[in-house]
């Protein structure tokens, strides 16, 4: 149940690969044991308006929440979250040329008893930890 939600002013959004940049994280944290590569799920939310400091448009960011649901250690959420950073850090730098873009990610972790959710027509899934509020 990692969730990461990417939030970025559209013209840099539209220069990312969001699908293989998702992709890939998917299953290097999964590779690493953070979670199932079916548990991850992440989007992007495109900002019309944005403004950072007092600059123009130009200055621009990548922030993005890693919201997990299942209890994690600490440095495992500092883990997976760095290397969410390292991938968009590295994305931004391929596209930013010469504007400012700063990448951020926090972590938001949410109690099991706190998330409901349900399966419609899943695939075969292995087993996993989740347990609270899944049917």
């Amino acid at each position: 149940m990692p969730h990461i939600t990417v939030e970025v002013p559209g013209p840099l959004s539209s220069r990312i690969d969001w699908k293989k940049c998702f992709s890939d994280l998917h299953a290097s944290l999964a590779a690493q044991g953070f979670a199932r590569v079916e548990d991850f799920k992440s989007r992007v939310i495109v900002l019309d308006e944005w403004l950072v400091a007092d600059k123009d448009s130009s200055a621009a960011f990548i922030f993005a929440t890693l919201q997990t649901m299942n209890p994690r250690p600490a440095e495992m959420l500092r883990s997976m979250a760095k290397a969410i950073h390292e991938r968009l850090e590295q994305e931004a730098r391929a596209v930013a040329g010469h504007s400012w873009v700063q990448c951020c990610v926090r972590i938001q972790a949410t109690a099991p008893e706190d998330y409901f959710k349900s399966h419609i027509n899943p695939p075969a899934l292995k087993e996993g930890n989740f347990r609270a509020g899944e049917k």
